[in-house]
């Protein structure tokens, strides 16, 4: 069974949680909780690469692909709940909007520390709607 393994991350599961509560029907039929999980899955496999990318692009220092990476990557993180790094986007998103483009040295460490408790948040979450599809 996965555990949120750090304080926050109690946090981070907490308002994953809520927003799959808004998504997610009362009474799930099992393919709409296999569907979930697969969902959960599919953003902890893809979030660190596409981190990663945004943070070449930062490197790279053109605005206009960073603001499109940032935005992309703010609306996955808001769609499943993970507010803190969306608003970490959000941020990035803000500043390449405005032409500027952040010194990822500074980003790269609360990045991934954000990044890893989002994934570490949906994998709690996509084991519980797993094992809920299989009960």
């Amino acid at each position: 069974m996965e555990t949120a393994t750090q304080p926050e991350d109690e946090a981070r599961v907490a308002g994953v949680r809520a927003r799959l509560a808004d998504l997610v029907e009362a009474d799930p039929s099992p393919a709409e909780l296999a569907l979930v999980a697969r969902l959960l899955n599919s953003f902890a496999a893809k979030a660190p690469a596409a981190s990663d990318l945004l943070l070449r692009l930062m490197y790279q220092g053109d605005a206009g692909l960073v603001r499109e990476q940032a935005h992309s990557l703010k609306g996955s993180a808001a769609n499943i709940g993970a507010t803190r790094l969306a608003a970490l986007y959000a941020g990035v998103e803000e500043q390449a909007r405005a032409g500027i483009v952040t010194d990822p040295g500074t980003l790269t460490a609360h990045l991934e520390l954000e990044v890893g408790g989002a994934v570490r948040a949906v994998l709690v979450l996509a084991g519980e709607y797993e094992r809920a599809c299989s009960a």
